[in-house]
């Protein structure tokens, strides 16, 4: 669950307890840098649990050669060999990581692939050099949750991209237990519990015909598609 924040001031200092500091009303960027920098070594070996349902979330972009598609806070890179493989050497695939930490993984296991770009930087300030055919989001609760990020990743997607997202949610008040459990691991991978109810409500503004497909994880995880609207 990737950490993106609206431009606080970076801090190697923690906040206090994840569970605790989590109850803050936005994403902190500099409690997720700090929180990615921490996590970058072993990242990807706590990722089992959702590798299948990020690539559903990849089939389910439908990709073509010859596209560009945004891997947005692509993390440790998982999935950016497999993106430029679909769009192919005329395609183009830019990721796009907040976290030095992070972003170094991604280059290097996107490493051979000459259409690949990582862009380390918050998904509120990013400029690609092309605007996208699709956009994947995996776990990036925090990115959602930032105004500017959503806004600023909209206003570089062609109308009709497509988007695929999956992620972290919560369970309706009956499913407390469930929820309480889920929150505890996901507590260092975002920086806010803010918009967990549906956290892919803010891509409605620019994505109209967003839709969930499939719950996952007894209810704490989603997968959602839907397609940038013309402006």
């Amino acid at each position: 669950m990737r950490g993106h924040g609206a431009g606080q001031p970076v801090s190697g200092r923690r906040a206090g307890p994840a569970w605790l500091a989590n109850f803050r009303r936005a994403p902190d960027r500099a409690a997720a840098l700090a929180s990615y920098a921490r996590l970058a070594a072993r990242y990807e070996q706590t990722t089992a649990p959702i590798r299948h349902l990020r690539q559903r979330a990849l089939d389910l972009l439908a990709l073509q050669p010859g596209e560009t598609v945004f891997d947005v806070a692509c993390g440790a890179g998982a999935i950016l060999a497999a993106l430029s493989e679909r769009v192919g050497p005329q395609g183009r695939v830019f990721g796009i990581e907040q976290s030095p930490e992070m972003a170094a993984q991604a280059r290097q296991a996107a490493a051979g692939c000459a259409n690949v770009c990582v862009l380390c930087e918050p998904v509120e300030t990013f400029r690609s050099p092309a605007v996208a055919d699709a956009a994947i989001l995996c776990y990036t609760h925090d990115v959602l949750q930032s105004p500017q990020a959503v806004a600023n990743l909209l206003a570089q997607l062609r109308p009709g991209a497509r988007v695929s997202v999956v992620g972290f949610c919560l369970l309706p008040a009956w499913g407390a237990p469930i929820n309480a459990l889920a929150l505890w691991r996901a507590r260092h991978y975002l920086s806010t519990w803010r918009g967990l109810r549906a956290p892919w409500r803010p891509l409605l503004q620019g994505c109209p015909d967003l839709h969930l497909l499939e719950r996952y994880h007894l209810g704490t995880g989603y997968l959602a598609v839907g397609t940038v609207g013309a402006c």
